[in-house]
């Protein structure tokens, strides 16, 4: 087993405002809390991955600011190595403003700023330089970068696992690419065009993704649980019931913990049940990146739970 995995995407410098519900239209509100807090779907999984139990090559950018310096500072304390991080003059570190409402749901506005700006040369290098079987990749960075990675890790027989969020960086030519999509509900329905309502339409729309070219999907339904199509074949895996504090980085988590645990040699179904379960732990937990679970933790919670 190649305990190497490589993941490319964002780093963003977040500002969370904790409000009882989202403001309405030029209304002014007080909140009850404003904090920072590194992020970006990247560095989320990156510093996931890590804590799971997998070595991680990372690919990103960020800008040459005070932000930038804050997220390299954040990633080498979370032992993540930052030497594949590309650093950007002339542009801002990516930076996002979250607000979550009482019930942990969160609404997001950003700019991408540097991840926007990845260079492809050095993407070639590092894919050249070690023998990975996995490569986790999301959307938040500028599409030839991605493009470049996706056409790199399949020309090698790598097993490409996409996140397709945010939904705005979606394109349909990247599904030819991946051998397994994790889209939530929200990025189901853009991809497949179905509205999702229940389980019936979430395996309508599983279909039409999995028809579109990924041989696995696994549909993320929230509440609901998760559905696995794959070889025309539907599994449903029932959600652990927590109660939800914060649900930035759910997506992240899982993914990163279903990555780990297939490169570990694992199945797909208890892949999938495990990386229900990290997502579960994270949005149980107030903060971001420092609520990412470790494999141990993960575990426990598994054979804890009732």
């Amino acid at each position: 087993m190649n305990k190497e995995i490589i993941t490319m995407g964002s780093i963003n410098q977040d500002i969370f405002i904790n409000a009882k519900e989202y403001p309405n239209y030029g209304e002014t509100v007080w909140v009850d809390s404003v904090n920072t807090q590194p992020g970006g779907k990247g560095a989320n999984q990156a510093i996931a991955l890590s804590r799971i139990g997998s070595q991680v090559r990372f690919i990103g950018a960020v800008g040459n600011d005070e932000q930038g310096k804050n997220m390299l500072k954040n990633l080498t304390d979370q032992n993540i190595d930052t030497t594949n991080i590309q650093i950007k003059e002339n542009i801002n570190t990516g930076t996002f403003v979250v607000i979550l409402d009482e019930q942990g749901e969160n609404t997001m506005l950003g700019t991408v700023g540097a991840n926007n700006k990845i260079k492809l040369d050095p993407i070639t290098a590092i894919f050249n330089s070690i023998n990975a079987n996995y490569f986790l990749l999301q959307l938040e960075t500028n599409e030839d970068a991605i493009m470049h990675a996706l056409k790199i890790a399949k020309e090698k027989n790598i097993n490409i696992i996409l996140d397709p969020a945010p939904a705005d960086g979606y394109k349909e030519v990247y599904l030819s690419y991946a051998n397994i999509i994790t889209p939530n509900q929200q990025e189901a329905e853009k991809i497949s065009g179905i509205k999702i309502t229940d389980k019936e339409t979430a395996l309508t729309a599983a279909t039409i993704i999995n028809r579109k070219g990924v041989n696995t999907v696994i549909l993320k339904l929230g509440k609901l649980g998760s559905l696995i199509y794959t070889n025309e074949q539907s599994t449903f895996i029932s959600s652990y019931k927590v109660k939800a504090i914060n649900t930035v980085g759910a997506g992240d988590v899982f993914a990163a913990a279903l990555t780990v645990y297939l490169n570990e040699g694992n199945q797909l179904v208890e892949s999938v049940k495990f990386a229900t379960a990290a997502a579960a732990i994270k949005v149980s937990k107030r903060e971001t990146q420092n609520a990412l679970p470790t494999k141990k933790e993960i575990k426990d919670f598994i054979n804890n739970y009732s």
